[in-house]
């Protein structure tokens, strides 16, 4: 049951669900212990927060964990943001960020483009334009004589606003470009649409399989001696690097990458070790 709930949690809001855990213990790092840990996770913890600030984080759900990897806050503006909410309910604004105890200007200026409120009285608390930006999209809806919520549904309300009408001394064309680029994608899920894969049916266990089969996979990590494959069984086949191509390959990046739907062979089973040797030469995607 705690699995079924962690599964749904991480469907609902993956990026919740991944700051609980050490970037570390996600293993996708082929020599993470031969090198310095210290700047290990200091670059892993801004990894992290880049992530955070690029998705967003909704100010009336998001925990204590999560908001402190916003750029402008730590682990107590974290506390005080999560203890206000509990004691006043959700927040209706960014503006009542104010309000919460040693969140001064400064903190307000760096976080508040990065937290989103779901359904705010204005639409603009849910993208990632800045408060300090409101009044040029207010602006631009009066010019196309809509509201802000119509000049955000509507593309072609949007494509007719005029960039350069609204340039001054302070606001520049990649600042204005860039909320133009928001207005399109209001939110926080930038993930594309999830392409539909399935593995071979009956193939549960690496008792299933049988030199010579042909199944569908996905790559889950990729070294500097080839790639590994997800077929549908607990253990994770190796497409070793001479097998990734009916070419020579030295990267092989140059040929897979991360997550990619492939088709593979099985040219080898050793049961005893747990090991699943697969190919990818002569294979068509």
């Amino acid at each position: 049951m705690r699995g079924a709930v962690s599964i749904g949690r991480r469907l609902m809001d993956p990026l919740a669900e991944l700051v609980k855990i050490d970037p570390k213990s996600i293993g996708v790092g082929q020599y993470q212990h031969d090198v310095d840990q210290t700047a290990l996770k200091h670059s892993l913890d801004q990894t992290v927060e880049s992530c955070v600030n690029l998705v967003g984080v909704n100010l009336n759900t998001a925990s204590t964990h999560l908001l402190q990897y916003v750029s402008g806050l730590g682990p107590a503006l974290a506390k005080n943001i999560v203890d206000y909410r509990r004691e006043n309910g959700p927040f209706q604004s960014r503006a009542q960020l104010k309000k919460v105890p040693r969140l001064g200007p400064a903190a307000f200026e760096q976080c508040a483009g990065f937290l989103r409120i779901p359904n705010a009285k204005n639409p603009l608390d849910n993208s990632a334009v800045h408060p300090e930006s409101y009044a040029i999209v207010e602006q631009m809806a009066r010019d196309q004589k809509c509201s802000v919520a119509d000049l955000i549904a509507d593309k072609g309300k949007r494509q007719a606003v005029d960039l350069s009408h609204y340039l001054t001394d302070t606001v520049g064309m990649p600042t204005l470009t860039d909320i133009m680029n928001e207005l399109e994608k209001p939110g926080r899920d930038p993930r594309q649409q999830i392409e539909n894969f399935e593995f071979a049916k009956g193939i549960e266990t690496v008792d299933d399989l049988q030199e010579g089969m042909e199944l569908p996979g996905i790559v889950t990590n990729i070294t500097n001696f080839g790639a590994f494959v997800d077929i549908g069984v607990h253990q994770d086949g190796l497409v070793h690097i001479s097998q990734l191509a009916d070419r020579y390959v030295k990267d092989p990046n140059q040929v897979v990458r991360l997550h990619q739907h492939v088709r593979v062979r099985v040219i080898e089973i050793d049961r005893r070790r747990n090991r699943i040797s697969l190919s990818m030469r002569g294979m068509q995607p």
